[in-house]
């Protein structure tokens, strides 16, 4: 069905957008805001605007953090006569219970002329391949370079991480930053016409795992490689991952410090949801994200803060055992391949092959670990969804259709003045907000006129336009 309907849409014609023909401009990110300036004018399809496209979601680290990488090859049909085809590899990188860190816009010419060659994330492959090469090499690297593991995902689910994001932001009050983020995330405010990418992600029941052992294993896989609180208990600490063996004030200490915070209450369960996820993609592991459920179902049962919430996550056995990575567990020397031409991805199979290796020879979690949790009870499942933790799923789910209302929300950034950052107007009044882009806000009108003449605001009013 889904080549089907790529050869129906490429021999249709393209209402006025052919008409229009929009010139290729200096500028990637400008030329794909143009795209997308006539894909909200003419409410048609991804593919009539982008006649290919790619993604891969990665899983995430100990902070929450996980990458969408995709390719969006520009439909030549739109540029002028002779024009060579364009494409571009975006980059994503979001928190699964915060915001948005970074994005990046990436043009085909760039790759091909060696110009990202020099930068750390980018492998030099050569000149002359496909984008789909330059493509699967990209996230081949950033997979390596980052200890996560990709996955071929639907445009849909694409949309539904993005969208979910955005509430996440607006809930908390924080904005896009700049024409490049919010024309990245505007790509996914489309909707796609092939079958593939129309899939939303169906999760399974969550079903109990065998045995504490077996989610060790699953926490130890590649993917999973930074799946850990390391960061936050360096911060406690100050010393390095398996420098120090766990003892039992080490591990009080470590709960204490990660429970105190209700930022990091809110990560725990976002991990395991988007963990859970990407177990469902491209192969659909539905054993090992029916486990990780079964476990995030009692933190899911009472609001972030609430003492019942911290005591169903101090009683987890997936943080005590994250907590657990960060120390020396006292295992003993096992010869073991290593893989340096895969850096930290390398390192997680390294990881992996050590850890069920041990096992299989002790049958036991290393010997200095610490763990006083099992496999989580059953929950009511009814109570999950009628109340409880009050974190990003609770504001997901009704953006695909309001993305721009959403991102026009964002980029008003109302809480101070662009030339002061005043918060209020002299007088205690609200701030006055730019009535042509609405996107920025002052603190008085002499502030607005200092902005428009020479802060770049004139400038930046007409791309926010544009945008």
């Amino acid at each position: 069905m889904g080549k089907k309907s790529r050869k129906t849409s490429s021999s249709k014609n393209l209402s006025n957008s052919d008409r229009k023909n929009p010139a290729v401009l200096g500028s990637v990110v400008t030329t794909v805001a143009q795209y997308l300036k006539l894909a909200d004018e003419e409410k048609l399809p991804l593919e009539r605007y982008f006649s290919r496209h790619r993604h891969s979601v990665s899983s995430c680290d100990g902070d929450g953090a996980f990458n969408l990488i995709s390719l969006f090859v520009l439909n030549p049909r739109l540029m002028l006569p002779g024009t060579p085809e364009r494409s571009v590899i975006t980059t994503v990188c979001m928190r699964v219970h915060d915001n948005i860190r970074s994005t990046m816009i990436l043009p085909n010419d760039a790759f091909q002329n060696g110009m990202l060659q020099k930068l750390p994330l980018v492998e030099d492959i050569g000149p002359g391949k496909t984008m789909d090469e330059y493509y699967d090499a990209f996230v081949q690297n950033i997979q390596n370079s980052t200890g996560t593991g990709f996955r071929k995902a639907p445009y849909a689910h694409c949309k539904k991480l993005v969208n979910d994001c955005l509430l996440r932001m607006k809930t908390k009050k924080k904005v896009l930053v700049g024409k490049e983020e919010r024309t990245v995330v505007r790509l996914f405010g489309l909707e796609s016409e092939e079958h593939f990418h129309q899939q939303q992600i169906q999760l399974p029941q969550p079903v109990p795992a065998p045995d504490v052992d077996t989610l060790w294993l699953v926490l130890n896989r590649p993917e999973h490689y930074f799946f850990h609180v390391s960061s936050d208990l360096h911060d406690l600490f100050g010393f390095e991952c398996g420098e120090v063996v766990i003892d039992h004030e080490y591990f009080e200490r470590s709960l204490d410090y990660i429970l105190e915070d209700e930022y990091r209450q809110e990560r725990l369960p976002a991990m395991l949801n988007h963990a859970a996820n990407w177990h469902m993609l491209e192969g659909s592991e539905e054993e090992v994200a029916s486990w990780l459920l079964w476990e995030r179902q009692p933190m899911m049962l009472h609001p972030v803060g609430h003492p019942n919430t911290v005591d169903a996550m101090r009683n987890s056995v997936i943080l005590q055992l994250m907590i657990n990575k960060f120390f020396n567990g006292q295992t003993g020397e096992l010869l073991m391949h290593t893989f340096p031409a895969m850096n930290l991805y390398g390192s997680g199979i390294t990881n992996f092959l050590f850890y069920t290796r041990h096992l299989s020879i002790t049958g036991r979690l290393p010997p200095a670990f610490i763990v006083k949790a099992s496999v989580a009870e059953g929950v009511d499942g009814a109570s999950i969804s009628d109340s409880g933790n009050a974190s990003a799923e609770n504001v997901e789910g009704d953006v695909s259709t309001n993305l721009e209302r959403t991102m026009r929300k964002l980029t008003i950034r109302k809480t101070s003045c662009a030339v002061c950052g005043a918060t209020r107007s002299p007088t205690g009044t609200r701030l006055l907000v730019c009535s042509r882009c609405e996107s920025v806000a002052y603190c008085c009108a002499e502030h607005q006129k200092i902005h428009w003449k020479s802060g770049g605001h004139k400038q930046q009013c007409t791309l926010d336009l544009l945008g």
